[in-house]
């Protein structure tokens, strides 16, 4: 069995219609993705699939990519897309 760690999702706008709630702390495995992560919350919470491909994900405040590995204690966001003007 492979080491766990403690993660703190939030969710903002269409996430948290999508799910119904504000955050969430999580127990997931070391070295788990972003992608894993979403993967993993589409399964849970499946209105949040129609807008994984739209969505931002910061991790402790940084927009990150899909691959990004997750560390304990790490704040992940789901944000709305951010357009300029």
């Amino acid at each position: 069995m492979s080491p766990s760690i403690h993660i703190t999702i939030l969710y903002f706008a269409s996430a948290r219609d999508a799910t119904g709630i504000r955050m969430e702390s999580k127990e997931v495995p070391k070295d788990t993705s972003i992608q894993e992560l979403l993967t993993n919350l589409s399964i849970i919470y499946p209105k949040i699939k129609s807008i994984l491909n739209i969505i931002q994900v910061s991790v402790n405040y940084k927009v990150v990519k899909l691959n990004t590995n997750l560390k304990y204690g790490d704040e992940v966001a789901l944000l709305p897309p951010i357009s300029g003007g």
